[in-house]
């Protein structure tokens, strides 16, 4: 007996000293805005000169007092709401910048945050990698998004010759046909906690297999975007920090330098997919160089037909949609966007019964303990436009024609990048408008951008 506790003891003595991974996972649990205090980090420098917005007085901050259709939680119905009813009853620390024309319209911190909180920023992050590589493109540091991985990460040809085929662009478009979850459970031996929580992303990537041929469909999943980070770092010879630093935080005006999560400080690869940290002014200024497709200030920091190309809509596959273009998403399709809460899962499911788009089976309580239920996407396609012209009663904003020649429906012009936890970085070029929030609260932020494109559009 003394023996077997002896072993036991080495056995978790050895776990919690040898594998990071584990000792993370079990000492920080579930995603965090926080999370970055975990891990070793490098400066993003900002410079000398700073860039603002402009900013509205007080007395013309017209979206203070403007109402707009919201889910009225309890009875599936929509009531009129401002801005800060909605806002306040769904987040706890969070930080909410609204921005038209280079004014900012809006502005809010909750909780302990305030205008100097910098927050990681997760998946918004691979939005950040894409830009820096349309730099290094227009850079001529890559030459081509048709350039194979293995141009710029030669080894990867003896881990798997399918690397060979593997393009810079299905990076970009999560088209990369790896065999990798995206699973954010607390399970500390899955392949998203090694990368995320490990100290050598290099040998996950090597031991990683294809689960089918690249450029075949669209699988988002982070090790993508880790990839993409390790190309551009060996295609400009500049560490991940630095270039972005150089590139975009300076010529940007950011007003704070951020940091960027490195796996650790022997092999000292960027978290390029998840592991930015920065706040909702600065990103914004990520916006409005997208705005004005990659020209800031008169300086063309990212070719213009990069910046095109990542704000068009485009289908990848028949079955699977990837709303994925440049690692930013796009749109929405015959979007019935709407939440509603009930008491129990009895009331729940009797409502549903007779709309077979929505899944109960993914519901979940809120804070409140009452059920919800997400309408999911409705997707309907249509052989012609004249077809699909009179489904809507002609009452439709862009129609959109598919790869495979069918048409269907894209109701604004919006794109965002997106955070697992929430954070969005919101543009519409079309409406010259940026929005953009961090926090630890997913109330349907990009919902809540577009319904105030419609209230600026119709002032």
């Amino acid at each position: 007996m003394i023996q077997f506790r002896y072993i036991l003891s080495i056995i978790c003595v050895a776990m919690l000293t040898t594998s990071c991974v584990v000792t993370r996972a079990i000492r920080y649990g579930n995603a965090s805005v926080d999370d970055h205090r975990a891990f070793d980090q490098e400066v993003v420098s900002n410079g000398d000169n700073r860039f603002r917005f402009a900013e509205l007085p007080m007395s013309e901050c017209f979206l203070d007092t403007m109402k707009f259709e919201w889910p009225y939680y309890g009875k599936g119905e929509m009531q009129q709401h401002t801005i800060d009813e909605v806002t306040r009853s769904a987040v706890d620390n969070a930080a909410l910048i609204i921005i038209h024309r280079d004014t900012i319209l809006y502005e809010r911190y909750f909780g302990e945050w305030n205008i100097d909180t910098q927050s990681q920023i997760f998946s918004v992050t691979k939005s950040i990698t894409s830009m820096l590589c349309g730099v290094a493109l227009n850079e001529g540091y890559i030459h081509s998004l048709d350039d194979s991985v293995t141009d710029y990460i030669p080894e990867l040809k003896d881990a798997d010759p399918t690397f060979s085929r593997l393009k810079i662009k299905h990076l970009l478009d999560m088209t990369a046909g790896l065999d990798f979850d995206e699973n954010y459970t607390l399970n500390p031996f899955s392949k998203m906690a090694k990368l995320y929580m490990g100290g050598n992303s290099m040998r996950i990537i090597e031991n990683t297999k294809f689960s089918h041929e690249p450029g075949e469909r669209y699988h988002y999943n982070s090790l993508t975007t880790a990839i993409l980070g390790i190309v551009i770092e060996r295609a400009t010879g500049i560490p991940y920090a630095e270039y972005l630093s150089q590139k975009v935080w300076q010529p940007l005006g950011m007003e704070q330098s951020a940091t960027i999560s490195i796996d650790d400080k022997k092999h000292r690869v960027a978290k390029s997919y998840a592991g930015l940290v920065t706040n909702v002014r600065d990103l914004a200024k990520v916006g409005r160089l997208y705005l004005n497709y990659g020209n800031w200030n008169g300086e063309q920091i990212l070719d213009s037909t990069f910046v095109r190309t990542s704000l068009s809509p485009r289908l990848v596959g028949e079955k699977n949609l990837g709303l994925y273009s440049n690692s930013w998403y796009w749109g929405t399709y015959d979007e019935e966007l709407s939440q509603r809460r009930f008491a129990n899962k009895r009331e729940m499911n009797e409502y549903y019964k007779e709309h077979p788009t929505v899944s109960t089976t993914n519901s979940w309580r809120d804070k409140n303990g009452d059920y919800i239920a997400a309408e999911y996407m409705r997707r309907r396609y249509f052989a012609d436009r004249e077809c699909l012209m009179d489904y809507y009663n002609n009452d439709v904003h862009t129609v959109l024609q598919t790869r495979d020649g069918y048409f269907a429906v894209q109701h604004n012009g919006g794109y965002y990048a997106f955070g697992v936890l929430g954070q969005i970085l919101y543009i519409n070029p079309e409406k010259e408008f940026i929005g953009v929030y961090l926090g630890e609260d997913d109330f349907n932020v990009k919902y809540l951008f577009e319904k105030i494109c419609e209230m600026i559009e119709n002032k």
